[in-house]
């Protein structure tokens, strides 16, 4: 919500440079800001605070040193060649653990692990068979079911299992795994908390938030919130990545 003056012919030029910065803060944050709230930390410096959802809608968009606000998306942190820029958490760290949740398990009830959950985007997490489409088939009695359709199922739509290894050996370039199936409680919110938590304990990258803030952030919300909690944790992670 602005607070700027609303323009009428006695406002000011300046007020309409300030509408047009106003609107790019708002584009800026997107849907965060409807959740705006939860995301502000109190008893913080004042300069920490301008890489956080509230921060960036105040127009604080660096710190006092110039350095631009940043965060590294999905796409960066889960390749194999760079998995090495992962700092303070492990591939094999289970999600469940990190964050202190307990629904991130695979169909048999293994934890998945951070690296797991970043391939967690295939959509609606999913157990058993899976209806696929149809398959012709001839029936086993005369003129009975020829040239009928019957349903095909397979467990190809199946959330695939975990990987508690982490990595595979020759994981040198690339995807390490395969779309493994869907967030087991909302779309890419687990794919993004991930991000967001590597974004956050890179000393390289500005991100605003601390790890512990990101696992406070998720198990405040992802309950209550998940889609306006993956919308922010996708816009902080989409801020420019300072990382080769």
């Amino acid at each position: 919500m602005s607070d700027h003056t609303p323009n009428s012919q006695d406002t000011p030029p300046e007020a309409s440079q300030n509408d047009a910065i106003d609107q790019s803060r708002r584009k800026l944050t997107g849907a965060a800001l409807g959740v705006s709230a939860i995301f502000t930390l109190a008893s913080r410096p004042v300069w920490a605070n301008q890489c956080t959802v509230s921060g960036m809608a105040s127009g604080n968009l660096s710190a006092p040193d110039g350095a631009s606000c940043e965060g590294c998306t999905p796409g960066y942190w889960k390749v194999c060649q760079h998995l090495d820029s992962w700092s303070g958490f492990q591939t094999t760290d289970t999600f469940n653990s990190v964050f202190g949740v307990t629904q991130y398990v695979d169909c048999k009830g293994t934890p998945y692990t951070l690296l797991d959950v970043m391939y967690l985007n295939g959509g609606s997490y999913a157990c058993g068979l899976e209806s696929t489409g149809t398959v012709s088939f001839l029936g086993s009695g005369q003129g009975q079911g020829q040239g009928q359709e019957k349903e095909k199922v397979q467990g190809n739509g199946s959330n695939q299992d975990a990987h508690p290894g982490g990595a595979p050996a020759d994981c040198t370039n690339g995807n390490a795994f395969g779309n493994m199936g869907g967030d087991p409680i909302s779309e890419n919110l687990g794919f993004h908390a991930v991000a967001a938590l590597l974004s956050a304990a890179h000393p390289r990258v500005n991100y605003g938030y601390t790890p512990g803030e990101i696992i406070d952030l998720f198990k405040n919300n992802y309950m209550t919130n998940p889609q306006a909690l993956k919308d922010t944790f996708a816009m902080l992670n989409k801020r420019g990545c300072p990382l080769n």
